[in-house]
C-alpha cells in the first residue's frame, strides 16, 4: 500500500458543502454585502461622529469618543478585510502557497489600516504635534505597508514559477484536495463564531470605555489574534498531511516554514509598536526566503520532486 493510499478510503462529507457553498455566485453575493456594509459602516460612523462633534443630545458627555472624522474611514477598512480574511478560507484548497500569500496580504491591510487608526489620534490642525514621535509612528506604518507590499509582490512572482502545467487527476491528488475542502468548511464555521463572539466583546469593551473612559481595545487583538492563532493549527495540520502525500524534503521544509512565518505574523499583530511592524517584516521576508530556496532546489533535474510539488500545490 502506498503513501497516502490508506486515506484514499476514507469517506470526507464534508468536501461536498464547499463546492455548495463557496461556488462562484455565493462569493459574488457575498461581495456584493461587503461593498453595501462598507458604504453603510462609513456613513453611520460619519454620522456618529457628526452627533458627536456637534454635542447633539449630550452625546459629547455620554460617550467619549474622538470627534475625529478620519476615524470613519478605519471602519469600511476593516469590513474589506473581513472579506480578504474569508477569501483566504475559500482558497486553502488550491494552493498551500497562495493559502500563506493571502495571510500576507491580510497583515499587509491591517498594517495600512493602522495608519487610519494612529492618523485620527492626532489634532492635525495643531501645529505642535508634528514632532519626531509623530513622525515616527506615521513613517513606521506607511514604510512598513509599502515594504510588506513589495514583499507579498515578490511572493508572488517567486510563486508563478513554482506553477506546473496542469497534471492528469489522480486519486492521491483529489483526495488532499477534498481534505483541504473540508479544512475550509470547518474553517469557516470558525471563522463565523469567532466573528460573533469577538465583535460581542469588542462591542461590550466599547461600551464600557465610552461610558467610564480609559483605553480604547486594540482592533488587532479582536478576532485576528485568535484567527491566526487557528492559522497555525491549520498550517501543521497541512505539514502532516504533505508528509503523508508527499514525504520530500522541499516541500515537508517549505511547509514547515510556513508554519514558522504563520507564527511571526501571528506575534505581530499583539506586538507593540515597533515590533508589531519588525515581526510582520520578518515574517514576510521569510516567506519570501523560503519560496525563492524552494524555486532554487527544484530547478535541479529531478523530474519526480517537481511532479510531486506540483501535485501538492
Amino acid at each position: 500500500m502506498g503513501k497516502g493510499s490508506w486515506l484514499s478510503q476514507i469517506r470526507i462529507p464534508l468536501a461536498g458543502w464547499y463546492d455548495i457553498l463557496f461556488k462562484e455566485q455565493n462569493i459574488l453575493r457575498v461581495e456584493r454585502l461587503i461593498i453595501g456594509s462598507a458604504l453603510l459602516g462609513f456613513i453611520l460612523h460619519l454620522l456618529l461622529i457628526f452627533l458627536v462633534k456637534h454635542d447633539f443630545w449630550g452625546l459629547m458627555q455620554v460617550l467619549e469618543l474622538q470627534a475625529n472624522y478620519l476615524k470613519a474611514i478605519y471602519t469600511p477598512f476593516s469590513i474589506i478585510l473581513f472579506y480578504e480574511v474569508l477569501m483566504l478560507v475559500v482558497i486553502l484548497p488550491k494552493s498551500i502557497t497562495n493559502f500563506i500569500g493571502k495571510q500576507y496580504e491580510i497583515i499587509t491591510l491591517i498594517t495600512i489600516r493602522s495608519f487610519f487608526h494612529d492618523i485620527a489620534d492626532y489634532d492635525l490642525d495643531r501645529p505642535e504635534i508634528y514632532t519626531f514621535d509623530f513622525l515616527k509612528s506615521i513613517g513606521l506604518d506607511l514604510a512598513g505597508a509599502l515594504i510588506l507590499f513589495f514583499l507579498t509582490t515578490l511572493y508572488y512572482r517567486l510563486f508563478a514559477k513554482t506553477q506546473k502545467p496542469q497534471l492528469k487527476p489522480s486519486s492521491r491528488r483529489d483526495q488532499f484536495i477534498r481534505i483541504k475542502k473540508t479544512a475550509a468548511v470547518v474553517l469557516s464555521l470558525l471563522l463565523l463564531l469567532l466573528s460573533v463572539t469577538s465583535l460581542t466583546g469588542w462591542l461590550f469593551e466599547l461600551y464600557e470605555v465610552s461610558m467610564h473612559g480609559g483605553h480604547f481595545p486594540n482592533p488587532n487583538t479582536v478576532f485576528y489574534k485568535e484567527f491566526f492563532s487557528v492559522m497555525i493549527f491549520v498550517d501543521v495540520f497541512l505539514l502532516i498531511l504533505s508528509f503523508i502525500y508527499a514525504g520530500t524534503y522541499d516541500i515537508i521544509f517549505r511547509n514547515a516554514g510556513f508554519v514558522i512565518s504563520t507564527i511571526l505574523v501571528r506575534i505581530a499583530l499583539t506586538a507593540e509598536k515597533p515590533f508589531n511592524i519588525y515581526f510582520a517584516l520578518t515574517a514576510v521576508f521569510f516567506g519570501v526566503l523560503l519560496i525563492a530556496l524552494f524555486v532554487f532546489y527544484n530547478q535541479k533535474p529531478l523530474q519526480e520532486q517537481l511532479d510531486t510539488a506540483a501535485d501538492l500545490e
